[in-house]
């Protein structure tokens, strides 16, 4: 009788704990259930934020070395020359799609004004939803595309652009289409200012407010 009795309260014990334990369960399971989709949110914006920043950053440097290779010029600069530079330079995205990138190229130039105004005097644009800047001895560029602090009197500068539309693989947290754009200026290495040949003549200044 003892024994039964025992044993009776041992099963009873036994139907709780599992009782317990399944209800446990089905609050993990329910707990589970109501974070998942936060889980899932925060891991697709990461992978999407993440590919941006990489596209970005391969951005900046297709600028820099657009105008890197463009300051380093020891002479005048024909189409093929610009054209072998926007390749080289396109180059640097991979493996993204360099065929959706927007480059610009723009020479300016200083007089000796304090301070220097700013003077386009040649430019060059290939990919989508760029365009080149023209040429002119008489605007003076604003301050907010050509800052005064690179202004040098009498000096040049090259300013290389490159836009990016970066649209996510998922586009769940990221929707759209993201417009990036990168700028880079550098001093030319060799020259005053970088000349251009176009149409068999050959600009490199602004002299008296003409192209020359």
């Amino acid at each position: 009788m003892f024994e039964f009795v025992i044993r009776t309260r041992l099963n009873r014990v036994s139907e709780k704990i599992k009782a317990f334990v399944a209800l446990n369960s089905a609050m993990a399971a329910t707990e589970f259930a109501i974070i998942l989709p936060v889980m899932l949110v925060c891991y697709l914006g990461t992978v999407e934020v993440g590919s941006g920043i990489t596209v970005d950053r391969k951005l900046a440097n297709l600028s820099l070395t657009l105008s890197n290779l463009t300051a380093r010029a020891t002479g005048a600069l024909a189409d093929t020359d610009v054209n072998g530079i926007f390749n080289a330079s396109a180059a640097v995205l991979s493996p993204f799609n360099s065929n959706n990138a927007g480059m610009v190229v723009t020479s300016f130039v200083f007089d000796s004004a304090t301070p220097p105004n700013a003077h386009v005097v040649w430019s060059n644009a290939t990919g989508n939803g760029v365009s080149a800047m023209t040429p002119s001895c008489t605007i003076n560029i604003s301050s907010t595309i050509v800052p005064n602090s690179l202004r040098t009197a009498n000096g040049s500068i090259i300013m290389a652009q490159a836009r990016y539309p970066y649209t996510p693989a998922i586009g769940y947290v990221i929707t759209g289409t993201v417009n990036l754009l990168e700028t880079n200026f550098m001093v030319p290495r060799n020259l005053t200012s970088v000349p251009r040949t176009t149409g068999g003549t050959t600009y490199s200044t602004c002299t008296n407010g003409v192209l020359s």
